[in-house]
């Protein structure tokens, strides 16, 4: 609604208002003073009639009443007069107005009264104070006004009562006609004043501001070299001035701007090259810690091979030696790459039980060497209280109820061959975790949560495979670093501890990025009683999106040319077991 047609309505509003509440004030005086004029009228009439009454009663003319009354009438004819006579009640008469110019219709002018309770009441209140009464009522329908008075005698004696009604209609009729014309005087009042007002506003607010406004949008646009001119001197005119000067000021702000975003930009280069340096610097560092202590394991056995060429079986030791060294720095280096360029996955959908149970079946020499007793627990859909109660995301509006059932069945869209990776190097962290025997428990659940981190995203459908082992655990200071690339607190044993490198510590980076590229993530936490539980999240598929048959997912290769399975890396247990049989490690 523009602001013309606002400013009209308001005022054509007050003002109707105002008129509105003048006239009914007057009105309702205009009624007060025809109703007191009835009133008085009536009066007038009554007395008159008293006075001629009571000269004929005092006269003894008591057989002229009845003609007297029907002549008097003729100068009022909206008015009934009833006679009431105390001495013989049975001439008690009602003489209606005349309807032919003063002469009664029929034999008699008079009627008998009809039973009225009215009447009856007001001539009581007249018999007792002998004074008249007076007042308004509805008789049959119709709004009247009565007027009792006595008649007495010679002898003050009350000899009989006059009861006048006064037909009020036309007294109404005139205030409806009255009314009507000062509801159609100010609607035509409205309908000018509107006109006026709209007209007005049109040419001194509204067309000033559109300008304005027209101003406002090239200034949106980018354009700050227009102007408006100065028409009046008064609120709208200031507003004309402020408005150039402040597209004056952000002209000069524009260029200052410009001018420093250069600036930075410059700078952000600068520090984007700085940045990568030290990245660089920091990532050749780590190499040439993790690279480091397997070469000067091969230097010192090289040079002992040196010395000791003639022994045969010292040459095959330093040999073994140096060739298990220079596979874990090729172990390192393939991590790295695995690490930093991670191919695009094949996805499809992947039963993750069946990657579960072949993890456990790859691993059976690893669970019988270490004496770890290994479970996989049927999949599984928890009961009710769930994470999420439908009712509060119906109320929030987030997701209907039909979205928030948990999945049926394991099954997820992904690589079967990366998802075998992370399940593999989340059982062999867990393996070397327990060095003197413990459980391996592998459960899966299908379960709705909301990803953490995204509090106003609707929660959703996820299959959760948790390992759990018994083992030594994590510290509390370094769960928030487990999944930090080269961090690791393992020596080369694979026991935990802080007086040796533990490997490359890519373990758990990699299989962090392989979940996240998934829309999943990873939860870790110690164990109340002792250990460590690993929560993989990975969003169960559309239940209306067609999927294909799950596919078996397989142990890689064992052969060189193949991609390596990276032992999980960066937390208290992330080196594969010596004797693990991979890629770039062989038993000795």
């Amino acid at each position: 609604m523009s602001i013309a047609t606002r400013v009209t309505l308001l005022t054509v509003l007050l003002v109707t208002l105002a008129l509105g509440v003048y006239g009914s004030l007057s009105m309702r005086g205009r009624r007060a003073e025809r109703t007191a004029d009835l009133e008085r009228q009536t009066w007038l009439f009554g007395s008159a009639l008293k006075v001629a009454l009571e000269a004929a009663v005092q006269d003894g003319l008591y057989e002229d009443l009845h003609r007297l009354i029907d002549r008097m009438q003729v100068a009022e004819r909206n008015i009934e007069v009833a006679y009431l006579d105390l001495l013989q009640p049975a001439e008690d008469a009602v003489f209606a107005p005349s309807s032919q110019g003063g002469k009664s219709s029929g034999d008699k002018p008079f009627r008998p009264p009809s039973p009225d309770a009215g009447r009856e009441e007001r001539r009581r209140r007249v018999e007792i104070t002998r004074q008249p009464y007076g007042e308004h009522l509805y008789i049959s329908g119709r709004e009247v006004y009565a007027y009792t008075l006595p008649i007495v005698d010679s002898k003050h004696r009350m000899v009989a009562i006059i009861d006048l009604v006064r037909d009020k209609s036309a007294l109404e009729q005139e205030m409806l006609r009255a009314t009507r014309d000062v509801v159609l005087t100010l609607g035509g009042l409205a309908l000018l004043l509107a006109i006026l007002v709209s007209l007005t506003v049109r040419q001194e607010f509204s067309a000033p501001l559109l300008r304005l406004v027209g101003g406002i949008d090239e200034v949106t646009r980018g354009d700050y070299t227009g102007a408006i001119l100065r028409e009046r001197n008064d609120e709208v005119g200031l507003l004309a001035d402020r408005f150039n000067e402040m597209t004056g000021s952000l002209r000069d702000a524009r260029n200052e701007i410009l001018a420093g975003v250069d600036a930075k930009l410059q700078l952000e280069q600068r520090l984007r090259h700085s940045d990568k340096l030290a990245t660089i610097g920091q990532l050749a560092a780590n190499i040439a810690h993790e690279v480091g202590t397997p070469l000067n394991v091969i230097g010192g056995r090289a040079r002992v091979m040196a010395r000791r060429a003639e022994d045969p079986a010292a040459v095959q030791k330093n040999a073994d030696i140096i060739a298990t060294q220079a596979e874990r720095i090729t172990k390192i280096i393939q991590q790295l790459l695995d690490y930093a360029r991670r191919k695009a996955p094949a996805r499809s959908s992947v039963d993750l039980r069946r990657v579960c149970a072949s993890t456990l079946d790859f691993l059976e020499v690893q669970l019988t060497t270490r004496h770890v007793v290994a479970q996989l627990h049927p999949f599984a859909v928890p009961t009710p209280p769930q994470p999420e109660s439908h009712i509060e995301a119906m109320v929030r509006g987030e997701a209907p109820v039909g979205q928030l059932k948990p999945p049926s069945a394991p099954i997820v869209t992904g690589d079967a061959d990366q998802l075998q990776q992370v399940c593999l190097n989340l059982c062999i962290n867990a393996i070397q975790a327990m060095p003197d025997g413990g459980s391996l428990d592998l459960s899966l659940e299908g379960i709705v949560r909301r990803k953490p981190g995204l509090d106003k995203a609707p929660p959703g459908a996820y299959v959760m495979v948790a390992v759990a082992d018994t083992g030594i655990g994590i510290d509390e200071g370094d769960l928030h670093r487990i999944f930090e690339p080269f961090y690791s607190t393992k020596t080369h044993d694979g026991k935990t501890g802080k007086d040796g490198p533990s490997g490359s510590g890519l373990g758990l980076s990699v299989s962090a990025g392989i979940v996240k590229d998934l829309d999943g993530w990873i939860e870790c936490e110690r164990r109340p009683k002792g250990g460590t539980i690993f929560r993989v999240f990975l969003p169960a598929p559309e239940r209306d999106e067609p999927t294909d048959r799950p596919q078996r997912s397989r142990p890689p290769a064992r052969s060189q040319a193949d991609q390596p399975l990276s032992p999980s890396e960066g937390n208290s247990f992330e080196e594969a077991a010596p004797d693990m049989l991979s890629p770039f490690e062989t038993k000795n």
